[in-house]
């Protein structure tokens, strides 16, 4: 998927009836429109910064906003890959030309591409937070929207790791219960980070 498609031909992408839903592809819209809003509001406090110490955050926020976009579209491709990847490992199980163990592995590589897209999420809604510590309260709009996209972005990323990992079974050795304490690791600081920023909002709304 090209890094420069726009937000509308991303959500008619994934909207299309022909194709089958993921809910990867919904947690990188999420976070993409958040990485979008993001940058947008560094870009506009840019225009009236005065601060040199200022600048250089504001423009380190933004151009890392934006390859956090990037990364989330780039994800989208993955995750259609990974689930090719575990439909094929199921039918070669069925076909008995693929043992138990490896169709396990599949399942764990697919669980890797909505867990990144968390993790790109997570790591907006720290940006969030920091631009509504630089950038001011006349963004508050647009920052609090940010990071109720890239909490949602979190929450997709993590059910749809959950929903493969929940297929393998606890001590089958090939490193499952990691990524399920990687997973919970994530949710729980996204939701504290979100919780920073949402008490922040609600002390600035008229």
């Amino acid at each position: 998927m090209r890094d420069d498609i726009t937000l509308r031909q991303f959500a008619e992408t994934i909207s299309d009836p022909t194709r089958e839903s993921s809910t990867d592809s919904s947690a990188a819209l999420a976070g993409s429109i958040a990485a979008a809003l993001i940058a947008g509001v560094c870009g506009g406090a840019l225009d009236s910064c005065r601060s040199e110490k200022a600048e250089e955050e504001l423009t380190g926020i933004r151009d890392r906003a934006l390859s956090l976009r990037k990364d989330l579209l780039a994800l989208v491709e993955h995750g259609m890959h990974a689930q090719e990847a575990v439909a094929a490992s199921r039918r070669a199980a069925r076909d008995g030309e693929l043992g138990d163990k490896e169709r396990l592995r599949a399942l764990l590589f697919a669980s890797e591409v909505p867990l990144r897209t968390a993790e790109s999420c997570h790591a907006l809604l720290n940006l969030s937070l920091r631009a509504l510590g630089r950038a001011g309260v006349r963004h508050i709009a647009e920052i609090g929207t940010s990071a109720a996209m890239a909490f949602a972005g979190v929450v997709g990323g993590i059910v749809a790791a959950r929903s493969v990992l929940a297929r393998i079974p606890s001590g089958s050795g090939i490193g499952a219960e990691a990524t399920r304490k990687r997973a919970e690791r994530i949710f729980r600081e996204a939701e504290a980070i979100r919780t920073q920023i949402i008490d922040r909002v609600r002390q600035h709304l008229p």
